[in-house]
């Protein structure tokens, strides 16, 4: 009985280690972007007036890509991965073809891009409904990963 208890002491003091130094000192460093729902950003994407101002990218296949993303200039975007898109007729032509190949999705999203500040540094478009997205506001540098998994297919064979 004894052992068990001294067990038991020593798994909570272990736990409120963790709980009180490791995750405020991950949460601390403020490296995590957001993406959030932008009626207004798929408003401008029909009427083909989306910001002109921005890099934009895509990643994926060159016909079919995964998703688009476009990034505001004062950052330094993590190209691996993504590819330049000119702004004009093949920005509009890469999001009209955007893949949407993986089961479940049937609608396209249009997202803002949210730094750890609040402040919107770029756009998201695809067919998957969102990312990782880290941002390092003191170096002005963005990451965005690609949406694809290919373990996510299903399969009937």
């Amino acid at each position: 009985m004894r052992i068990n208890f001294i067990h038991l002491c020593l798994q909570v003091t272990v736990s409120l280690v963790l709980l009180f130094f490791f995750i405020p000192a991950g949460c601390g460093l403020n490296t995590a972007g957001h993406m959030t729902h932008s009626p207004v950003l798929m408003e401008q994407y029909r009427e083909k007036l989306l910001p002109k101002q921005l890099s934009y990218f895509y990643c994926g296949r060159e016909n079919l890509p995964d998703a688009v993303v476009g990034i505001d200039p004062a950052y330094t975007f993590e190209t691996k991965f993504w590819f330049p898109i000119e702004s004009g007729p093949d920005l509009y032509s890469k999001i009209d073809h955007l893949s949407n190949l993986e089961p479940g999705q049937d609608r396209m999203y249009a997202r803002e891009i949210i730094g750890p500040a609040g402040n919107t540094i770029g756009v998201w478009f695809s067919f998957y409904y969102s990312t990782g997205v880290t941002v390092d506001d003191a170096n002005h540098r963005i990451q965005v990963f690609n949406p694809y998994r290919p373990e996510s297919r299903l399969y009937f064979f």
